[in-house]
């Protein structure tokens, strides 16, 4: 920090330990009923892009993680980052990462448009799962991946939307009392150009 200003590194590098700390607290706080207490979580990342930068420094040097495998549809990323990072193991497709070094949790830093889809693919194979935002890309395919996880698994995700106006407003509208009209203001800290169709 110079000059009392925090740089964009710091900012990223704190809320990247938040972010783990974020996946670890939930699961850890129930570790006895899921089977953690008395050995570390495995943990297999899919997707080696930008964001698997702000989780695999906190999960690779924390004493309840091992991180046994990474998965990249670009296989030379999934080898880089294994390599960086010290992960034994690294697959190019999800069918091989599941049948592959055993894990307990499926950490999902893909593309968004692919989130839903391998959710499902890692919770039908017996995967507790944390995904990035958004879990799913329809509410009706996030709420189908909830039902079929609250059976036996756990599905965790970032929680966004937790400031206090779009809470009150959320409150306001299930009681039939929102506010005719509303304005909303978002920033993304991404200013492309190498971000695909979806945005």
């Amino acid at each position: 920090m110079a000059n009392g200003k925090i740089s964009r590194k710091q900012v990223l590098k704190t809320f990247g330990a938040l972010g783990a700390g974020a996946i670890l607290a939930p699961i850890l706080s129930k570790a006895e009923g899921l089977h953690f207490a008395d050995r570390k979580m495995r943990v297999g990342l899919i997707g080696c892009g930008s964001v698997s930068n702000m989780y695999l420094p906190h999960l690779t040097k924390s004493p309840y993680v091992e991180v046994v495998s990474l998965c990249d549809i670009i296989p030379e990323r999934a080898k880089a980052q294994a390599e960086k990072y010290k992960v034994a193991n690294h697959y190019p497709h999800i069918d091989q990462m599941l049948a592959g070094a055993p894990f307990d949790l499926l950490v999902n830093t893909t593309d968004m448009q692919e989130h839903g889809r391998l959710n499902r693919i890692a919770l039908t194979a017996g995967k507790h799962v944390w995904s990035e935002k958004p879990m799913a890309n329809t509410y009706k395919e996030g709420r189908a991946l909830l039902d079929f996880a609250i059976q036996k698994l756990r599905l965790w995700g970032p929680r966004r939307g937790q400031q206090p106006r779009v809470c009150l407003h959320g409150q306001g509208h299930q009681r039939g009392q929102a506010p005719a009209k509303i304005a909303a203001h978002a920033h993304y800290g991404h200013t492309g150009p190498g971000w695909s169709a979806f945005f």
